[in-house]
């Protein structure tokens, strides 16, 4: 642990409204995984929905940006960059005959605000899949991104960018002679008492920048209370506080796009996104990293959904009345009793089923079309869940009734799942399989009578629809 930890009503907080948060989201169905809630630098509110937990880091999507913008903003104030320097000086190798026009008045902070010139997101003429363990060939992929031509001047048209990012992450890389995640083991992870980030990587074995971190929450809330105080922690400036003042700040236009939610309306600055009460860094499926300057707070959050706006809403209406609320030890009791509770409930089935059924994939299933058959052996008063995957049998333990730990491994990439089911009549198989290190989770419906399964997502992770892909190592 990095952050000390005290009650809600020691701290001024009313433990109410978080309780009435984390009802009113699991009300709404925003399915979070983790929760923690920092004031005045103690942590007043932390809870993980089992198998979810303290100790499991958690894939944070786009909040990896702000990750690798930190990095950039330590070598800026170790004078090893600057972020005025031209983005083409930090690659000399590169054959400039292949760079598209434009690219030649980029900056370093173009990159970081999302002002390269594109005018949408290049990523798709980049790659066609962000990570995983089926790159295809070695190819490296920063000529392909020097290729896409902006078609705007720099500093004058915002586009939430991919690219932009991971030419940081390069930089990073180029100018430390080390990775984001080596660079910052002894000048951020170190003396903030937090462990190493497993990223995703690119086929030349650079982090993506832009995504693939894996963060703990407690991790999460401490590079945000490192934020909150200026850059100081425990009495020792790690951060310039002149970068975090630019870096939390709006910079160039505003985000023009018309479904833009009203908190992503309000400019971005190098990784941040202003919003309505303070800024944040944020990540696909419901990741969070908030910083509340007024009220002296951080909020980290964990999720798999996709209604983002709602959880700010949802932490606007219960979470910000409650800070400088009196708050009581009643309210304290009973908000701790909640968190210590929650949990993702384990399928199970009281049929007892055969040894073993043998199953087709069907045409629903949206997990990879490698992915084409299925298994079921009992074990005990458990099952093991086999899947074939391109003629090699993947296998994993299901408990029934409780979350058993097993891994998905093939192809040289090991993934980490938990997963639950049992026969719920004599003809239907469920289980449910958690990439536990993710937001992301699938189900298999197998059925006896029709001899074939169903392998869904409930929602398709962004790396693509094999679970394999979702592997750090």
């Amino acid at each position: 642990m990095s952050l000390p930890r005290s009650n809600p009503s020691a701290q001024g907080v009313d433990a109410a409204g978080i309780l009435a948060f984390v009802d009113a989201t699991e009300r709404d169905g925003l399915d979070l995984h983790s929760l923690m809630v920092v004031r005045h630098g103690h942590v007043v509110a932390e809870g993980w929905w089992a198998p979810y937990a303290a100790g499991r880091v958690h894939l944070a999507y786009s909040l990896s940006k702000t990750v690798t913008a930190t990095a950039v903003g330590l070598l800026a104030q170790e004078g090893r960059l600057s972020l005025d320097d031209l983005v083409l000086d930090h690659f000399p190798d590169l054959d400039r005959g292949t760079v598209a026009k434009g690219w030649e008045r980029v900056r370093v902070r173009h990159c970081l605000s999302m002002t390269v010139g594109h005018e949408e997101d290049a990523w798709g003429r980049v790659v066609d899949r962000m990570s995983g363990s089926d790159f295809g060939d070695g190819d490296d992929w920063v000529p392909k991104v020097f290729a896409t031509e902006p078609t705007r001047e720099p500093g004058t048209f915002f586009a939430y960018n991919q690219v932009a990012t991971y030419l940081l992450s390069v930089i990073v890389r180029q100018v430390a002679g080390e990775g984001v995640a080596e660079f910052l083991r002894p000048r951020l992870l170190d003396p903030l008492g937090l462990p190493d980030i497993p990223w995703h990587r690119d086929p030349l074995g650079r982090e993506l920048g832009f995504t693939g971190s894996h963060l703990t929450t407690e991790a999460i809330a401490s590079i945000a209370q490192l934020y909150l105080d200026r850059g100081r922690w425990q009495g020792e400036q790690l951060l310039s506080e002149s970068w975090v003042e630019e870096a939390t700040r709006a910079f160039g236009p505003l985000n023009e796009d018309p479904g833009a939610e009203p908190d992503w309306r309000r400019g971005y600055g190098y990784s941040f996104w202003m919003q309505r009460h303070g800024f944040r860094g944020d990540g696909a499926f419901g990741q969070f990293l908030i910083v509340l300057p007024e009220q002296d707070t951080v909020v980290a959050i964990t999720a798999e959904h996709e209604r983002m706006q709602l959880t700010l809403d949802l932490l606007w209406e219960h979470v910000l009345p409650a800070i400088g609320g009196a708050g009581n030890a009643e309210a304290d009791e009973r908000l701790a009793r909640r968190l210590a509770a929650l949990a993702k409930p384990a399928l199970s089935g009281d049929a007892l089923g055969p040894d073993r059924a043998d199953f087709a994939r069907t045409e629903a299933s949206d997990l990879a079309d490698g992915y084409t058959a299925v298994s079921v052996t009992r074990q005990g008063a458990d099952h093991v869940l086999g899947l074939e995957r391109r003629g090699e049998w993947l296998r994993v333990p299901v408990g029934r009734g409780a979350w058993r730990e097993g891994e998905l491994v093939a192809g040289g990439a090991t993934v980490p799942v938990v997963a639950s089911g049992g026969w719920v009549d004599e003809d239907v198989f469920r289980a449910e399989v958690i990439a536990i290190e993710s937001p992301h989770r699938f189900r298999v419906e197998a059925r006896l009578r029709s001899g074939d399964a169903d392998l869904t997502w409930r929602l398709v992770p962004l790396t693509g629809p094999d679970p394999l892909w979702l592997a750090t190592r």
